[in-house]
């Protein structure tokens, strides 16, 4: 994928999962450029990872996770199912991913 669509992928999560942070930024004037640098970033960080080995949709499954497709902030109006099954994702990740 491209830089502008992991950007425009970002400007539809976080609107709907960020919206303190997209008012902030916002208010401050960053919030296309961000999404930009965030975009960037993204396509940036598969490459990376795609030159050490890792296929096209793992490099982006880790960059997306990083860059992208942030956590919900706890007042984004997550409906009850979806709290349950952000928790659970959570969990399963902490317990595949310990050092």
């Amino acid at each position: 994928m491209s830089a502008e669509r992991y950007a425009a992928m970002a400007r539809k999560h976080w609107t709907k999962w960020l919206p303190e942070k997209v008012a902030e930024l916002k208010a401050a004037g960053d919030w296309e450029s961000t999404l930009r640098t965030r975009g960037k970033w993204a396509a940036e960080r598969v490459l990376e990872l795609m030159q050490q080995g890792y296929q096209q949709h793992e490099a982006e499954e880790v960059a997306l996770s990083e860059l992208i497709l942030l956590k919900p902030e706890p007042k984004a109006n997550l409906e009850s199912w979806e709290r349950k099954e952000l928790s659970a994702l959570e969990r399963e990740y902490r317990k595949t991913h310990r050092e």
